[in-house]
């Protein structure tokens, strides 16, 4: 080919090379993307999904998972959060995607009541020796009566010391509080919670080590207590960890069901815990501490004689309750779980509890509404939701439909939860209901 003609057909091509690329001239500035990862403190047990304008983003993410970071670009997007096989979503948000932010996302509160919370993450690390703490309140229960209505404090000391005389880091964290700052000296030490203005503790870390030039967002979140809240530890630059850090305290509540031995006392590890608790009744949530313990039950009026014992593990920041039954001579100590998170506004949250060793499964009606089909013995039903006001609850055979017992003018309040025990034995069932949360 003659020179010419080369030269020619380059010049030629060059524009149809240049239309396909951009120049970038000194006031261009190319797109960075933003950073986001996903924290699910929801309260329930079922996987979430999340998706960003129609496109699976994040998906079968379990409660108290934390990912990493995501790129995303710079724009306005949806991001819509559904419970893992539910085919409608349970929210979605509109979220302005800044250049080059590092962002964690927070899926938080109950599944009647869900929210999303957005962390700015802090990228550089603080000097050396300090490290940095960004808070999130994702508790929807602060001492266990309405959504969101009780703060906290925040105390951070050497392991061992007392509260009594020191002020916390931070006062008054409400609800929903996110991004709230602070820098301190790393080293072993103690992160504790109270109620807000008052040293009643509802989160104790034991010690901790919190790494030098690490910054952390310190996420508090439910395990589904009435008063007690849990912590994730998620860093976001430093140290790089992603972790739980369990609470060292739970809550026990004790039930006397045992019809045939009128008062009890209980222990709790060998320590006595609870004197002369009549029958039919209940006690006060305890604090006692997480993970295994054993729940000793005697007779008053025999004291050292153990009619019932039961060694249970008790989950971080949780509450349980454990009540003693069964006829005299053969009496047994039952487990249940309780979930005091707060129901929806206007609404109790009422489970059934049958007590009776030898009773038929029992259909449960308020106002002749069936809530729960076939309640067998030493078993409870999941919570229903109920519209405060006064109930009449009938108990029935499953089989025949015949009612074995009936409990008028029981009173629900909203934002309450509660239980319905059934005692005794066949022919001679008795009821009552005991509210969980105040």
């Amino acid at each position: 080919m003659p020179r010419l003609f080369k030269f020619l057909a380059v010049l030629f091509v060059l524009p149809l090379v240049l239309t396909g690329c951009k120049i970038n001239s000194i006031n261009y500035f190319p797109p960075v993307p933003a950073h986001l990862r996903v924290v699910n403190i929801l309260e329930t047990t079922t996987p979430i999904n999340i998706t960003a304008d129609g496109v699976n983003a994040w998906t079968g993410l379990p409660f108290e998972a934390m990912t990493g970071y995501q790129s995303f670009d710079n724009k306005s997007t949806v991001f819509t959060v559904s419970l893992a096989g539910a085919s409608t979503p349970l929210f979605e948000q509109t979220l302005n995607l800044a250049g080059n932010a590092y962002i964690t996302l927070v899926v938080y509160g109950t599944t009647i009541v869900p929210s999303l919370g957005v962390m700015a993450d802090a990228t550089q690390p603080p000097p050396s020796g300090k490290f940095q703490l960004n808070i999130f309140d994702g508790a929807p229960v602060g001492n266990g009566t309405a959504l969101g209505a009780h703060p906290i404090d925040i105390y951070l000391t050497t392991p061992g010391q007392a509260l009594d005389t020191i002020s916390p880091i931070f006062t008054n964290i409400q609800y929903t509080s996110a991004n709230i700052f602070g820098q301190y000296s790393a080293g072993l030490l103690r992160l504790s919670m109270t109620i807000a203005g008052t040293k009643t503790i509802i989160y104790d870390s034991g010690p901790l080590t919190f790494q030098e030039k690490t910054s952390t967002d310190l996420i508090i979140y439910s395990r589904g207590s009435g008063v007690l809240v849990n912590v994730l530890r998620n860093d976001s630059d430093g140290a790089g960890q992603q972790v739980i850090a369990n609470s060292l305290l739970a809550r026990l509540k004790v039930v006397n069901a045992a019809f045939q031995t009128a008062s009890v006392n209980q222990l709790l590890n060998g320590i006595a815990a609870v004197s002369n608790l009549a029958f039919a009744a209940n006690s006060a949530y305890g604090i006692v501490p997480s993970g295994t313990n054993t729940v000793t039950f005697e007779a008053t009026s025999a004291p050292g004689a153990t009619i019932a014992s039961l060694a249970n593990t008790f989950g971080a920041a949780t509450d349980r309750s454990i009540f003693v039954t069964g006829f005299a001579g053969s009496t047994s100590a039952v487990a249940l779980i309780d979930n005091n998170s707060p129901p929806a506004i206007g609404y109790a949250a009422v489970r059934f509890v049958n007590t009776s060793p030898n009773s038929a499964p029992l259909d449960v009606f308020a106002n002749d509404a069936k809530q729960v089909t076939a309640l067998g013995t030493y078993a409870a039903s999941a919570y229903v939701q109920l519209l405060s006001g006064t109930y009449t609850m009938n108990f029935k055979d499953s089989v025949t439909g015949v009612t074995v017992l009936t409990l008028p003018g029981i009173v629900v309040a909203a934002g309450q939860t509660s239980s319905v025990y059934v005692f005794g034995a066949t022919g001679a069932l008795s009821a009552v209901a005991t509210p969980d949360t105040p």
